[in-house]
């Protein structure tokens, strides 16, 4: 009994030893674990950001490193006999860690010019992108006011206005718990921390929002005129009508909305987005407000003429609008390559002699017989081609289908003029490839809605071209 007693003993006098020795290494820290760099001021003591401290413990369960406090920012002791507080826990996030003391002296340096830069949002809902890009997956979502931490600049795509880059660079940026990616700085207010100075955080002028991912759903969507839906269900692209330069443009990044009609294009500058109802949200700042009528379409109530309300509707395509047009191009590319499968010259006796290029261009001559009733004489004779015109089924059964010949007009002295955007005179035909030959058909304008050839002319002027051999 006694033998057992002693060898009791002994067990608890090793396992008590071992916990001494390990409690006197955690409170020393004495082992030098690597060196970090604060990436964000540090409180209680003030340590700024940039500055290079030793490191000893990293616990990932606490999620902190344990640092040693650099000697200039050591705070004295009230009482002599006090020792001096020279290691702190630091958060995981405020350090980036080295394990050499050289690597971090060379990160610090590097660091140097954005050490005491931070940013102050604008704009509620301002993104930070995994990359310095538009498109780039969102990673985290800014409050308005929320101040975030300045690490670098980055090269990456200018965020837009239309067609113009918006002024600002993309930032590398660290938020207060720790997340990083890029944020382009259009919305945000850059400021300077001086050493031993805190971060005095602003606080967001409204409650922040909850995540909404209806609304994320609406600014990260491609919204068109409404009536490119119809265009796209009936597969009669006019592109004369459809380009993706219209439309109602949301950009998170730069706080930016632009709305771009036929005859009317506005930008606003919102500060936050507040929801009206369960499918309405309010842009503070604009007199904007949207309304999702489903998933597909969205109604933008604005303001026009000094305060007159108008509501335009919107659609999001299945198709970006820039593939819808590559396909459109490519259609009548396939057209007009069927008319120049026959020959690209056709001669007639009675209507002069048309040559068409690969590119679209032609020239006509000897087309007299032809104007006024068909060709005015304004017209020179060359231009280009282009199978903008769609026919009912009921006329496909004669005509391969229909095209606009765009006529240069003649100069002052009979000559051709340079052609002034919107000036060129269209003259339509319904066309016919035919085995060495081209038939054409006079197309009046009361034969035609839009692009919609609606029916033939009841009196017809129909041209036969042969093609002649090359």
């Amino acid at each position: 009994m006694q033998k057992l007693n002693r060898k009791k003993l002994v067990s608890l006098m090793a396992a008590l030893f071992v916990a001494v020795l390990g409690a006197g290494s955690l409170s020393s820290c004495s082992k030098l674990l690597g060196w970090g760099v604060l990436l964000w001021n540090v409180e209680n003591p003030r340590i700024p950001s940039g500055t290079l401290v030793p490191v000893y413990i990293k616990s990932n369960i606490d999620a902190v490193y344990v640092i040693g406090i650099p000697k200039e920012y050591q705070v004295k002791p009230e009482k002599k006999t006090d020792p001096i507080i020279d290691k702190k826990e630091v958060p995981l996030w405020q350090i980036q860690y080295f394990s050499s003391k050289s690597k971090a002296q060379a990160f610090a340096q590097q660091f140097a010019d954005y050490a005491s830069l931070y940013a102050e949002t604008l704009q509620d809902g301002l993104p930070v992108r995994s990359e310095p890009d538009n498109g780039a997956r969102r990673v985290y979502r800014l409050r308005q006011g929320q101040v975030v931490k300045i690490l670098a600049k980055a090269q990456g795509n200018p965020a837009m206005s239309g067609n113009k880059p918006l002024p600002g660079d993309w930032l590398q940026v660290l938020t207060d718990d720790g997340t990083t990616g890029y944020c382009f700085s259009y919305r945000l207010r850059i400021f300077e921390i001086e050493a031993g100075k805190s971060v005095a955080v602003a606080q967001a002028n409204m409650a922040n929002p909850s995540n909404d991912p209806e609304l994320e759903s609406v600014l990260s969507k491609t919204w068109s005129p409404d009536w490119y839906k119809d265009m796209v269900d009936s597969q009669t692209i006019d592109l004369d009508t459809f380009t993706d330069q219209w439309g109602f443009f949301p950009n998170p990044d730069t706080g930016l909305i632009r709305i771009v009609l036929p005859g009317y294009e506005r930008s606003y500058t919102y500060t936050s987005i507040t929801k009206v109802d369960a499918k309405s949200w309010r842009f503070e700042g604009t007199p904007l407000t949207i309304t999702l009528r489903n998933e597909t379409l969205l109604a933008v109530q604005y303001e026009v003429n000094g305060g007159t309300q108008k509501t335009s509707l919107f659609v999001s395509l299945p198709t970006p609008v820039s593939d819808v047009i590559t396909q459109e191009q490519e259609r009548r590319q396939k057209l007009y390559e069927s008319i120049l499968s026959q020959g690209s010259v056709f001669q007639s006796e009675n209507y002069g002699r048309l040559s068409l290029a690969t590119d679209g261009r032609f020239t006509w001559e000897g087309f007299d017989l032809l104007v006024p009733r068909v060709i005015p004489p304004t017209a020179s004779g060359s231009g280009t081609i282009a199978m903008r015109l769609f026919v009912r089924e009921s006329i496909r059964t004669t005509y391969d289908g229909a095209c606009t010949f765009y006529f240069n007009p003649q100069g002052v002295d009979g000559q051709t003029s340079p052609v002034e955007p919107g000036k060129a005179i269209a003259v339509n035909f319904l066309y016919k490839a035919e085995p060495q030959g081209l038939r054409l058909e006079y197309l009046p304008p009361a034969s035609l809605s839009g692009t919609m050839v609606l029916q033939r002319s009841p009196s017809p002027i129909i041209l036969y071209f042969p093609a002649l051999e090359q």
